[in-house]
């Protein structure tokens, strides 16, 4: 066995160098590649941070400028923005970082913020390192060299069990890219899908005045020029030229995507901007009317995508020529008589065929004039007429037209500069028309088939009237057998004559010399016809008929009696209910009243029956006045005066227009001419008549109305003493209405037990003379 020689033993501090060299070595290659992540770190999260900033100002931009569609130095603006922020991000965030220099104990102190469990000996190891290489050179300086190459290589084995991974957390810099990659694709996504979007957007920020593409054209529809307005196109500005108060209206078509509203951008003489809505049409078109318009303004349309349409207006106003006075001077039809009328303010009302001379005056010059009917469509043309007034002389534009029907007119007027007023007024013409003649029979009156004798007299009264004038009137009697009687009422008057508007007709004539000769009838047909003066056809009126029953005197005396019984029943009943009123107020002053609702409520029910008394007065007084001339024409009274007081009927009602049937006047004058002794006594019939109908004429005229008077004064008393004051004069009128009322019962009482021997007579002398013809015929057979 070789035996080797023993080799020396290695020095320590050469193996403690070496150690030294190691741990240094591996403490540094920590270090080092800890700094060398850092820097790629900050380029990273720079870079991301370079690419999102300015991305987000360029999408700003772009939004604001396609939405708004920005001015040229806005737009500049924003580019200035968009470069400085790109530079600012690249320096800041991505030089800044990267030209900074780290030392081995900057990595040192990141380590120990990270890992707090090296309890800075990393630090420690990193700064003692720096001395101990330092000490080949100039030697430690009172430190242990083998502290501090042990604290080296304590401190390089700890870091290399450190979890290194876990020293940054890239959650930020991961959703910075995202933001930033997103951001990128959503640009050059967009870029690449409108290219012409994008193009016109980096030119738009260049300085260029590029329109965007659009997906919505607005093309404005307006009026085409005319009398209602004057309008100059020039490229895409038009100028709209119209009469103040006029109405403009406006049509937009939606050319591609059809948006949902449309908007008219108005600005005002002053500035003002506002937004107008327009309605949505079908076919993709929107509407507004401008209404009125009495100032100038410009407007566009914008809508969609399209923010400026694709013209601007501009509209000017000006004062259009209006009417200031009309005159209408109008000649009514030569037939109706009458003067020329002048009517002022433009409505006319005139007669059917009336000539009508229109004068308009206007607040300025005009083209031309027409005046239009509204309703006919007939247009009639105005011409410029020099007129001399009380203001001096002037140009008034005259026409003329008749007047053919109810219609409305205005003034169209067409001032110098072509433009017609666009709201002229609408005035009314009222046709009138020349209505048929009106007339009523007054006698014989409208009680049904008047009896007559044959050997009475015929009255006929009769009154028309007409608007212009009558022109004949005929009576026509119709006996029956052939026999007609025609009597002229009015002759046509000569071309010297004045019409005559109205007429009070009387005729009184045996009614024997209408009978058929030798023959009988039973009745008799009058018919009274009417036309007027109404040019070139007169209108015709024709009264209703009246019917006259020829009948013997049994039959006049039964027509007679019951008549005079209906005039009993009717004082009979107002007689009552007169005691039963009398009696309920006999029974309120007994009470001694007080005004209230009580007391209001029966004085009511006292009102109301005097009311009923009061027409039952009315009737009373008709009856008698008609019992009076039923006696009268047939002649009943045998007294010569009768015959004064038929002249005097006809003379009275010749005097006097009272379109009355029957007229309370005639037989109070009547009264009055038996009382002076003037027409003489007619005791059989008419005198006890007459005395009727002025017993009922004070009942209707003279007691009844002051009575309900006194009774309403009661209502509204204020005091007891007024109220039975009131209430003790009414009991005084009713005992004077009682009183009446009895005396006229008593009279026809009278009358009826007179009438019935009246009767009992006739009838015994009838038998009388039944019995003398058959003994004549007796002495004749023997």
């Amino acid at each position: 066995m070789a035996i080797t020689a023993p080799q020396p033993p290695q020095s320590p501090q050469l193996v403690d160098g070496a150690s030294r060299v190691a741990a240094s070595l591996e403490l540094d290659r920590l270090l080092d590649g800890q700094l060398a992540r850092v820097r790629h770190r900050y380029l990273v999260h720079g870079l991301a941070t370079a690419v999102l900033l300015p991305g987000a100002v360029v999408l700003g931009a772009f939004v604001l400028d396609h939405v708004l569609r920005l001015p040229t130095p806005i737009r500049l603006f924003h580019t200035l923005i968009i470069a400085a922020t790109f530079a600012i991000a690249a320096w800041r965030f991505v030089w800044y970082p990267l030209s900074k220099r780290f030392s081995e104990t900057d990595a040192a102190v990141l380590l120990e913020r990270a890992f707090p469990e090296l309890h800075e000996r990393l630090v420690s190891a990193v700064q003692l390192k720096a001395s101990l290489a330092a000490s080949d050179d100039e030697g430690l300086r009172n430190q242990s060299a083998a502290m501090i190459e042990r604290l080296v290589a304590d401190a390089a084995t700890a870091a290399q069990s450190l979890p290194l991974h876990q020293l940054f957390i890239p959650t930020r810099t991961r959703k910075l890219w995202t933001g930033a990659a997103t951001l990128a694709l959503l640009l050059c996504g967009g870029a690449i899908a409108m290219p012409d979007t994008a193009a016109a957007f980096v030119w738009r920020h260049l300085g260029f005045d590029v329109a965007y593409p659009r997906q919505t054209r607005l093309v404005l529809e307006l009026p085409q020029a005319g009398q209602d307005l004057h309008r100059k196109d020039s490229g895409s500005e038009t100028r709209i030229t119209l009469p103040a108060g006029a109405d403009l209206p406006v049509s937009v078509l939606a050319d591609g995507v059809v948006p949902k509203e449309v908007f008219l951008l108005v600005t005002s003489q002053s500035g003002a901007l506002r937004n107008i809505a327009t309605a949505p049409r079908p076919g993709g078109r929107f509407r507004h009317v401008f209404r009125r318009v009495m100032t100038g303004f410009t407007f566009h349309a914008r809508g969609g995508d399209d923010e400026s349409g694709d013209r601007t207006v501009t509209v000017l106003t000006v004062h259009p020529p209006l009417v200031a006075d009309v005159q209408a001077e109008l000649t009514s039809p030569a037939y109706t008589r009458k003067a020329i009328e002048t009517q002022t303010g433009g409505a006319i009302e005139a007669l059917l065929g009336t000539e009508v001379r229109i004068t308009v005056r206007c607040t300025q010059p005009v083209d031309s004039a027409t005046l239009v009917f509204l309703e006919s469509n007939k247009r009639v043309p105005l011409a410029a007429q020099q007129i001399t007034d009380d203001s001096g002389a002037a140009t008034a534009l005259v026409g003329n037209f008749v007047v053919e029907q109810s219609d409305r007119y205005q003034v169209e007027l067409l001032g110098e500069g072509g433009l017609k007023n666009p709201n002229p007024g609408a005035y009314p013409i009222s046709a009138l028309q020349d209505y048929a003649p009106v007339g009523r029979w007054l006698s014989p009156d409208d009680e049904a088939n008047t009896p007559l004798l044959p050997e009475a007299i015929l009255c006929v009264r009769v009154h028309a009237r007409d608007d212009f004038g009558l022109q004949t009137g005929k009576l026509q009697v119709d006996a029956g057998q052939g026999r007609v009687t025609d009597k002229q009422l009015l002759a046509a008057p000569t071309a010297e004559e004045a019409p005559r508007n109205e007429l009070l007709f009387l005729q009184l004539a045996e009614l024997k010399d209408l009978l058929p000769v030798g023959g009988t009838t039973d009745a008799l047909g009058l018919q009274v016809d009417f036309t007027d003066n109404k040019d070139p056809a007169p209108n015709a009126t024709q009264l209703p008929r009246r019917q006259i029953q020829v009948v013997d005197q049994a039959q006049l005396s039964a027509a007679i009696g019951r008549h005079f019984r209906s005039l009993r029943e009717e004082a009979e009943q107002a007689l009552d209910l007169q005691n039963d009123r009398r009696a309920r107020l006999t029974d309120l002053i007994a009470s001694s009243p007080r005004p209230s609702a009580a007391v209001a409520q029966e004085l009511t029910v006292v009102e109301v029956g005097q009311g009923r008394i009061q027409s039952a007065s009315e009737r009373l007084l008709r009856g008698a006045m008609r019992a009076f001339d039923l006696h009268l024409w047939n002649r009943l009274d045998p007294s010569p005066n009768a015959a004064q007081a038929i002249a005097f009927y006809e003379s009275w009602h010749r005097q006097h227009d009272d379109p009355q049937p029957f007229s309370p006047a005639f037989y109070r004058a009547l009264q009055q001419q038996r009382q002076q002794g003037v027409i003489g006594a007619m005791e059989q019939s008419l005198d006890p008549i007459l005395r009727m109908v002025s017993l009922a004429d004070g009942l209707a005229g003279e007691l009844s109305p002051p009575l309900l008077r006194r009774l309403a004064e009661a209502q509204v008393a204020g005091t007891a003493e007024s109220l039975l004051a009131s209430l003790q004069q009414a009991l005084a009128m009713q005992d004077a209405i009682t009183r009446s009322l009895q005396e006229l019962l008593s009279k026809l009482d009278e009358w009826n037990d007179y009438q019935d021997l009246v009767q009992e007579a006739r009838s015994l002398m009838e038998k009388q003379r039944d019995v003398q013809n058959r003994t004549q015929q007796t002495q004749g057979r023997k």
